[in-house]
């Protein structure tokens, strides 16, 4: 695992400058840093989120290197029509930072109020496991999660490699995962798994050799507790002994693996732990290597 700076604001500028870029889930919170942060160094942003005037005012905050559009990422056909809008009328897009991210579970641990956290447990979508019936029948777990989670993930891989290819100097993806992508959260077991499968989906799409060979370099970002509209309520975000980021924290995060060297970038992944960002994939890529070696393979 090895600590690594965040770029000057000239190597940032040098490496982001009239690159255009998409930033999922930018209405607020990390992406809403992310949008800005990317802007101020000269990227061509387009924000991306559900909300319209959301977006409305995020952009007017962020200034004129920005610019929005709606989108379901969880619908494939949006998610076609977004690429296909920013490459007509912004330009060719050479960074996509994958954000967009929900969390219903964590509505649990945001309710103070003892009957309301009972009423809440009870129900299916915010705890999977909730023995919630309806006219005698056991009710399904929400994966709605899952669609935004991970579908979405899934789509914006394929769309940007299938756009960036085609171009000479490749680009970039940066997708935000989360601690829980690597350690096990059990009052969260669905976001968990969720982002445990974009680690997993991260990790194997970066060493394809399409990806490789057109020069799409791919990293992910795994924050631990950040102080955005999802956290709000926890216990944990005005403990002293906690350690927090800010979404701007985060928002350098991305930014240093967008402005890293290509090759050194892909297939890496960065935990975000205050101002600190380490790079935790070289350890955890020599044991893999070993395992898809093909005399390991089945």
């Amino acid at each position: 695992m090895t600590t690594i700076s965040r770029p000057t604001a000239d190597a940032l500028t040098e490496n982001v400058s009239n690159k255009v870029a998409i930033v999922t889930g930018a209405a607020r919170g990390i992406g809403f840093a992310t949008a800005g942060l990317l802007a101020r160094h000269g990227a061509r942003v387009v924000l991306v989120d559900l909300h319209e005037d959301a977006l409305k005012s995020a952009v007017e905050a962020i200034g004129g290197q920005a610019t929005y559009k709606t989108c379901d990422v969880s619908d494939w056909d949006q998610q076609i029509a977004l690429f296909q809008w920013v490459i007509d009328t912004v330009g060719p897009i050479e960074l996509v930072v994958c954000n967009a991210a929900i969390n219903p579970e964590i509505t649990l641990l945001q309710t103070q109020d003892p009957e309301r956290h009972a009423q809440l447990n009870s129900q299916a979508r915010y705890n999977y496991l909730a023995d919630e019936t309806k006219e005698g029948k056991l009710q399904r777990p929400s994966t709605q999660l899952f669609d935004v989670n991970v579908n979405s993930v899934v789509f914006g891989l394929k769309l940007a490699i299938h756009h960036m290819k085609q171009r000479e100097a490749g680009g970039r993806i940066v997708v935000v995962g989360s601690a829980g992508s690597y350690v096990p959260v059990p009052s969260q077991p669905l976001y968990t798994a969720s982002k445990h499968a974009v680690l997993g989906l991260v990790r194997s799409t970066a060493l394809i050799e399409e990806v490789t060979r057109a020069n799409v370099a791919i990293s992910w970002i795994a924050p631990w507790l950040t102080l955005t509209s999802m956290v709000e309520g926890l216990e944990a975000t005005t403990s002293a002994n906690t350690l927090k980021s800010s979404p701007e924290d985060v928002a350098w995060a991305i930014a240093a693996a967008a402005a890293s060297p290509t090759s050194w970038a892909n297939g890496k992944g960065f935990w975000v732990q205050g101002t600190t960002i380490t790079e935790v994939e070289g350890t955890y890529g020599e044991v893999g290597q070993r395992l898809i070696s093909p005399e390991n393979q089945f």
